[in-house]
């Protein structure tokens, strides 16, 4: 009984020491595959780390390759080309060469006027561009390396943009209203410059000059702008127009200054339109003075001629302050005679009173022909002046081109100005002198006509 008993315990205390060792080789063969594990991992990774360090090496060494395979294979391809395929063949390559120097040219001619503009439209208190100016000005070396060295241009003008747009600002020189040169501070915020002094007694905002290095500055509020310098939020007065606004009031100027700008030719512009002016008033008042008659007067002097009173219609006919007044009183005078008689003293009167009214009417007329023409003659004449003076130094730049253009055609606005009233005042005048004319004869026909029926006497 007690060996069966200790039979199954040994059976059973041998199979628990089996398992344990069993356990215990499992738990070694799974360490030997994670260290294994790991190692290949560590592996792969140095693997990779090499592949990565040596992958620009061979690509670099493949486009090596490849370059010389597609040079060889160009190369076959001319081996095996005919010789007018070769010729034709160069020829394409050299016509693309030469578009290609010509785009080059182009691009770096492009950069060259951009870097010129960028300088001579640079405001005052602005960075400097920073480009060797070796660069701009000579084209040494192939294309390639011209167009290279003006890429410079780019980078430099983005540069300068940013800075302009956190404002920037450097020591320099600037004029004043009054012409004095005072030494200070320059600061360029965007399209807009502002100068202030050392000592911070003036300052203000900065124009263009057009004529020097030094720039002008316009007086303003020197305590803002040093506020302003310093960094500080202010309320400052800002021309929109870039001082353009400016420039324009003082090329509008006055009628003195048109006069000054028109030259020689406007004098006798301005002579014509001083005697055009007096002779218009004079025969203004003159028609203003005349009174015209009726036919009730004309019937008044024919009713005192039947009477046999020739004094009272001779004094009838001399109150009227019109040149009818002085026709009626010759016809009063030849009255006794026959009514044919009367009528041609009548046409020779009338003569006379035609050359009585129209007088210096003429003198109007030739002023307004005459005023267009001299200015006409000012304008060429200003004409021939500006293209002397382009044919000396060129064409440029076109604004004195324009300014020269602008004031020899102030005499023909001077010509125009004096004509067109001189000619409206002419077509006034005469139209007035003509009813004049025309009045008078009506009269004197109502007067002969009377004459004609007048009864005969008995006796």
């Amino acid at each position: 009984m007690k060996r069966r008993f200790q039979l199954p315990c040994l059976l059973a205390l041998m199979i628990s020491v089996g398992g344990l060792h069993a356990q215990d080789e499992v738990n070694q063969a799974l360490s030997r595959t994670q260290a294994d594990l790991k190692a290949a991992i560590a592996k792969i990774d140095k693997t990779r780390t090499q592949i990565a360090a040596e992958k620009p090496k061979l690509s670099a060494e493949f486009h090596v390759v490849e370059q010389e395979l597609s040079e060889k294979r160009r190369l076959l391809r001319i081996a095996r080309m005919g010789e007018e395929d070769r010729q034709r063949e160069l020829r394409i390559l050299q016509r693309d060469l030469s578009t290609r120097k010509q785009h080059a040219n182009y691009l770096a001619g492009l950069l060259k006027d951009h870097a010129l503009k960028v300088e001579t439209l640079a405001k005052p208190g602005s960075t400097p561009l920073g480009v060797n100016d070796e660069s701009l000005l000579s084209a040494s070396g192939g294309e390639a390396e011209t167009l290279e060295a003006r890429l410079a241009v780019l980078d430099a003008s983005m540069a300068r943009m940013e800075a302009l747009l956190g404002g920037s600002s450097l020591e320099g020189e600037a004029v004043d209203e009054e012409g004095k040169i005072t030494r200070g501070t320059l600061a360029s915020f965007g399209p807009v410059s502002y100068f202030l002094s050392k000592d911070g007694s003036k300052g203000g905002e900065v124009i263009d000059s057009h004529s020097g290095q030094v720039p002008l500055f316009v007086s303003g509020d020197a305590k803002t702008i040093a506020s302003l310098l310093k960094g500080q939020s202010v309320d400052i007065e800002i021309d929109p127009s870039g001082g353009n606004a400016r420039a324009l009031e003082k090329l509008r100027g006055g009628p003195m200054e048109l006069i000054r700008k028109g030259g020689l030719w406007i004098w006798p512009i301005l002579l014509l339109a001083l005697v055009s002016t007096i002779f218009g008033v004079i025969k203004l008042l003159q028609f203003a003075r005349f009174r015209e008659p009726t036919d009730a007067w004309v019937t008044a002097i024919l009713a005192t001629l039947r009477t046999k009173d020739s004094e009272k219609a001779l004094q009838i006919a001399g109150e009227r302050h019109h040149p009818a007044g002085e026709v009626m009183v010759k016809l009063v005078n030849t009255s006794q005679h026959s009514p044919d008689l009367v009528e041609e003293t009548l046409y020779e009167q009338l003569m006379g009173v035609q050359s009585k009214v129209s007088t210096l009417l003429p003198v109007i007329a030739i002023t307004a022909a005459t005023a267009p023409l001299l200015g006409l003659l000012g304008t060429v004449s200003g004409m021939i002046s500006t293209f002397n003076l382009i044919t000396l130094f060129g064409s440029g730049d076109p604004k004195p081109l324009a300014g020269g253009i602008s004031e020899a055609l102030i005499t023909t606005l001077f010509g125009l100005v004096v004509a067109i009233p001189a000619l409206i005042i002419h077509a006034f005048l005469s139209r007035r002198a003509q009813g004049i004319v025309q009045n008078t004869e009506r009269l004197g026909l109502s007067f002969v006509n009377g004459l004609r029926s007048k009864p005969t006497d008995p006796s």
